[in-house]
C-alpha cells in the first residue's frame, strides 16, 4: 500500500511513485516545515484515536501508546530535550559575536522499518516530521499496509494540508532499497547487524546513516537486594514482552563471586518464576528459534556435568534459568530465556567491554546508598541507560535513545559566520513567521483576560503596575519567560546596547511582585553584558547609586522614564561631572521633553525607549538605532498584532491608527488571544533602515480610556488635547460623598482651569453638582508614583 500526497494507492508501482516525488522534492526541501502545523495536527490525530473508532487493527494498549506519543507537549518536551529553545531559529550563539548558528533538517529521510515492532514506523517519521524532515518509509513486508492507513488518518487531521508532501509510504524490496534512497540525505534503518549491513550497502555517498541497531539490555544485583518482589518484578520484565524489545533483560549479572550466593539467588529466581510467568501470555518460537532454545540449554548443562564447570539449569518449558559460574557472556536465546553470571563490580569495566558497542539498559537492583557508584561504574563500563526494573520498558519526554537524541542524529547543525561590523543589530537571520490561525476569535478585553486565570502551565507570575486599572496576575511558564526574554535581549541589542562593551546599571523597580527588574536582569544575562543589578530606590535618595555610577565607570542606564528623570535631578551635577553616561534604555512610558534634555544636559547620547510590552501580554515592540522614538519593530517571534478599527473589528487602512491587538505566538502560562491591551498606534510602511524585516509600528497613546464619574464619562484622550501637557488625576469622595477629581499638571491652576472649559461633558457635570475639580500645579517629577512598578499612573482611583 502507497501513501503518496497523503492518498492511499494499492497498484501504483515504485518507479511512478518516485518520479512523481522526485517532481515535488526541491519545492517541499525549501518550505520549512512549521512545528506548529505538525503539534495541531498530532493533537487531533491523538483526539480522533480518543473518541473515534478507527478501521485499523490497534489493540487497546497501542492506541493508547499512540495517544501519549502525539500529544503536543510531549512532542515539544522532546524537541525541548533534544534540540533545544526555537531550534530552528538561526540567531547568534554569542550576542557579542558575528556567529550564528540553528538545527536544520537533513532533507529527504528514508525510513527502513522492521516488522517486530507495529507502532516503530509510524513514530519513526513522526520524529522525522518533529525534525522538519521530508520523510520516506519503507515498512516491513509484514506491515501490509497497516502504518500507511494510520499516517493517511494523521494527514487527514492536518487542516493545513501541509504535512502531505512530507510524508511518503513506499513499499519496496529490498533490492529496491538503492533506487528508493537514490536522492536521500539521510537513510534511518533498525534492524539485525546482517540486515542493516544490507542496506548500508545501497545508500549513496556522503548520506548519513542512522542505524538503530539490536542491543542487549540486563539487570544488575547485589546480592543485599535479591528480596522476593525485587525478583518478581524482574521475572515480570522478562517476561512482558518475552525479550523481543531491546530493553528486555537478557542477563542477571551478580555483584558476587561466590558460587552458593549465585545458587540462591538462581533458586529463588526459579521461584519467582514460577509465581510470575503465569501473568503473561508466551510467544510461541519458530522451528529455529526453539532449537536454539534447546541447544543453548542442553550446551550449558553438558558444560556442568562434563567440563566440571560451577553452575546450573532451572527450566520448565515455559522459561529457563542458566547459571554458568564464568564471566564469558553471550546473547540469550530469548522467549523468556535468562542468563546468570557472577561479576564482582570491579571486574565490570573489563568483562562489558566487548559488549560496549551493544549495550542498551541496566535495571539496578541495589540499595539506595550504592546507586550513586554503581550508576558510574556500569556507565563508564559502556551502559547507556539506567533504569528501575519497573520502568526499564519506559522512558521518559526527551529521554536519550541508545545513547544519543533522535533528532539530533535527524538534524544537521549550520552556521553563518559574518564580519563583526555586518547586520552588528540583528540577532537573528530569520524568515518573518506566518500569521496565526485567528479567524472567528473575538477580541479578548482586560475583564476577558482577568476571567481565565493562569492555567496548571504556570510557573511564574507577574503583577500588573496598576497603571491602567485593578492589579491582576498573569502567569508564565518558565518556557515562556525564557522564550520572551531571549526576544527581549534580541530587541535590546537591536535598540544599540553593546554586550561587549556596555557596563549597565539596572534601575529597574523590584518586588510587589512587579517583573521588570528581574526580567531585566534575566535579558542581561542572557546578553552576557555586564550588568549591575541596583534597582530603583525605596525614597528619593540616589546620592548612592550616582557614587556607584561614577566608582564602577557604568556607560548603560535601563530602568522606567520617573526613575530616570529623578536620578538626573537629584544628582544633577554628580552626573554632569562624571559625563560618562552614553545610553539610556528606559521602558513603559514615552519619555518627555523635559527628561530628554536634562539627561543630554549630563552627557548622554542615546535616549530611547527600548522596550515596548504589557505585564499581561509581555514584551511585544523593540526600538531599533534607525526610527524616532515611539516607533517598534514587533518581536515577531513571540507576538502577532493586528492593528483594528477603534469602534469595529476590521483592520485599519494604510496610515489609519486603531486599536493594539496581541496574539502571543507561545504562551502555555495563559491564553493570550486577540488580546486588545488598551494602546492605539499605525503601522509604518516599507522596509526599515536598519535592515530587520519585522513590522514597524508606532506606539500612539492609550484608547478608548474613559472614566466613570457621577452619570457620565471622562474621556483621558480628550483632556490630553486639551491640557497639551502630561497630568495626572486623583479620584475619591469628600465628606460629603460627592465625587472629587484632583487635576496636576505643570500649568498654572488659572491656566488649567481655562483650558478644561472647552470639556463640556465635564463642565456639565461640575455645574450640576455631580463633580468638584481643583487644580494643583505640580512639576511632572513630583507625581504620585506606583509602588510596585515605578511607573507614573495617568489615574489615581481612591473611590470605593
Amino acid at each position: 500500500m502507497y501513501l503518496i500526497n497523503g492518498k492511499l494507492h494499492a497498484d501504483c508501482d515504485l518507479d511512478s511513485a518516485l518520479q512523481q516525488l522526485y517532481l515535488q522534492l526541491p519545492h517541499q526541501l525549501q518550505t520549512p516545515l512549521e512545528t506548529s502545523t505538525l503539534l495541531t495536527a498530532a493533537q487531533a490525530f491523538a483526539e480522533r484515536l480518543q473518541h473515534q473508532p478507527l478501521e485499523l487493527a490497534l489493540d487497546t494498549d497501542q492506541r493508547q501508546a499512540l495517544i501519549d506519543f502525539c500529544q503536543p507537549a510531549t512532542l515539544q518536551a522532546k524537541l525541548d530535550r533534544e534540540l533545544g529553545l526555537q531550534p530552528d531559529s538561526l540567531r547568534r550563539i554569542d550576542y557579542r559575536q558575528s556567529r550564528f548558528e540553528r538545527w536544520s533538517p537533513l532533507g529527504l529521510v528514508v525510513h527502513v522499518t522492521p516488522a517486530n515492532a507495529p507502532l516503530l514506523a509510524f513514530c519513526a517519521v513522526l520524529e522525522g516530521l518533529l525534525s522538519g524532515n521530508v520523510n520516506w518509509l519503507r515498512p516491513s513486508s509484514s506491515d501490509d499496509g497497516f502504518t500507511a492507513r494510520l499516517l493517511q488518518v494523521l494527514l487527514e487531521c492536518d487542516s493545513s494540508g501541509q504535512l502531505g508532501g512530507y510524508v511518503a509510504v513506499l513499499p519496496t524490496t529490498t533490492g529496491q532499497i538503492a533506487q528508493l534512497c537514490r536522492h536521500a540525505n539521510g537513510v534511518s534503518a533498525w534492524g539485525g547487524e546482517t540486515a542493516l549491513q544490507a542496506i548500508r550497502l545501497q545508500i549513496p555517498p556522503g548520506c548519513r546513516w542512522i542505524d538503530w541497531g539490536h542491543r542487549i539490555s540486563f539487570a544488575y544485583l547485589t546480592p543485599d537486594a535479591a528480596s522476593p518482589a525485587v525478583l518478581d518484578a524482574l521475572v515480570d520484565e522478562v517476561c512482558r514482552l518475552d525479550q523481543q524489545a531491546c530493553s528486555s533483560p537478557q542477563w542477571l549479572l551478580v555483584d558476587s563471586d561466590d558460587e552458593a550466593v549465585l545458587n540462591d539467588i538462581g533458586t529463588e529466581l526459579a521461584a519467582a518464576f514460577e509465581r510470575r510467568a503465569g501473568q503473561w501470555p508466551a510467544l510461541t518460537p519458530t522451528l529455529e528459534e526453539a532449537s536454539q532454545i534447546t541447544t543453548g540449554t542442553a550446551m550449558a548443562r553438558l558444560a556442568q556435568s562434563f567440563a566440571g564447570q560451577a553452575g546450573r539449569v532451572w527450566s520448565t518449558p515455559h522459561w529457563r534459568v542458566i547459571w554458568s559460574h564464568d564471566r564469558q557472556l553471550e546473547p540469550s536465546a530469548l522467549f523468556r530465556s535468562l542468563l546468570l553470571k557472577p561479576l564482582p563490580r570491579e571486574q565490570l569495566g573489563a568483562t562489558l567491554l566487548p559488549w560496549r558497542n551493544v549495550l542498551q539498559s541496566c535495571a539496578l537492583l541495589c540499595h539506595e546508598a550504592q546507586i550513586g557508584e554503581l550508576a558510574q561504574s556500569l556507565i563508564a563500563a559502556g551502559v547507556t541507560r539506567i533504569a528501575p526494573i519497573g520502568a526499564i520498558h519506559d522512558g521518559y519526554d526527551g529521554e536519550p535513545h541508545d545513547g544519543v537524541y533522535a533528532l539530533q542524529r535527524l538534524s544537521r547543525r549550520v552556521s553563518v559566520a559574518l564580519t563583526p561590523d555586518s547586520l552588528a543589530s540583528h540577532a537573528t537571520l530569520d524568515r518573518q513567521p506566518p500569521p496565526p490561525a485567528l479567524a472567528g476569535v473575538p477580541i479578548m478585553d482586560k475583564a476577558t483576560f482577568i476571567s481565565q486565570p493562569p492555567n496548571a502551565r504556570a510557573q511564574l507570575y507577574f503583577r500588573s503596575g496598576g497603571s491602567s486599572g485593578t492589579p491582576t496576575l498573569s502567569g508564565f511558564s518558565y518556557h515562556d519567560f525564557q522564550r520572551q526574554m531571549r526576544a527581549t535581549a534580541d530587541g535590546l541589542l537591536a535598540a544599540g546596547l553593546d554586550p561587549a562593551r556596555d557596563k549597565v546599571m539596572n534601575l529597574f523597580f523590584s518586588g510587589g511582585l512587579y517583573g521588570g527588574f528581574s526580567s531585566f536582569a534575566k535579558v542581561l544575562e542572557q546578553l552576557e553584558a555586564r550588568h549591575w543589578p541596583m534597582g530603583a530606590p525605596a525614597d528619593d535618595d540616589y546620592r548612592e547609586i550616582a557614587q556607584l555610577i561614577v566608582q564602577q565607570r557604568i556607560t548603560v542606564l535601563i530602568g522606567m522614564p520617573s526613575t530616570v528623570h529623578r536620578l538626573f535631578l537629584n544628582e544633577q551635577q554628580t552626573l554632569q561631572r562624571y559625563g560618562a553616561i552614553d545610553k539610556v534604555f528606559l521602558g513603559g512610558e514615552h519619555v518627555s521633553e523635559p527628561t530628554r534634555e536634562l539627561l543630554q544636559s549630563c552627557g548622554v547620547r542615546l535616549i530611547r525607549s527600548a522596550i515596548y510590552g504589557s505585564v499581561d501580554a509581555g514584551p511585544l515592540g523593540h526600538a531599533c538605532q534607525a526610527t524616532a522614538d515611539g516607533v517598534f519593530h514587533l518581536m515577531s517571534d513571540i507576538q502577532h498584532l493586528e492593528i483594528v478599527d477603534f469602534d469595529h473589528d476590521t483592520p485599519v487602512n494604510h496610515g489609519e491608527s486603531g486599536r493594539l491587538l496581541v496574539t502571543s505566538r507561545a504562551r502555555q502560562g495563559q491564553s493570550v488571544q486577540r488580546y486588545d491591551v488598551g494602546d492605539s498606534g499605525r503601522w509604518l510602511p516599507g522596509p526599515c533602515a536598519c535592515g530587520l524585516t519585522s513590522p514597524r509600528f508606532e506606539l500612539l497613546q492609550r484608547h478608548g480610556k474613559l472614566l466613570r464619574i457621577g452619570t457620565d464619562f471622562i474621556s483621558l484622550a480628550t483632556l490630553e488635547q486639551l491640557l497639551q501637557v502630561p497630568f495626572q488625576l486623583v479620584l475619591d469622595h469628600g465628606p460629603d460623598g460627592l465625587e472629587r477629581m484632583l487635576l496636576r499638571s505643570p500649568l498654572e491652576p488659572a491656566q488649567a482651569s481655562l483650558r478644561l472649559q472647552g470639556y463640556q461633558t465635564l463642565t456639565t457635570l461640575v455645574q450640576t453638582g455631580l463633580l468638584t475639580v481643583d487644580v494643583e500645579q505640580c512639576a511632572i517629577e513630583q507625581f504620585a508614583r506606583n509602588r510596585h512598578s515605578g511607573k507614573t499612573p495617568p489615574v489615581i482611583d481612591s473611590r470605593r
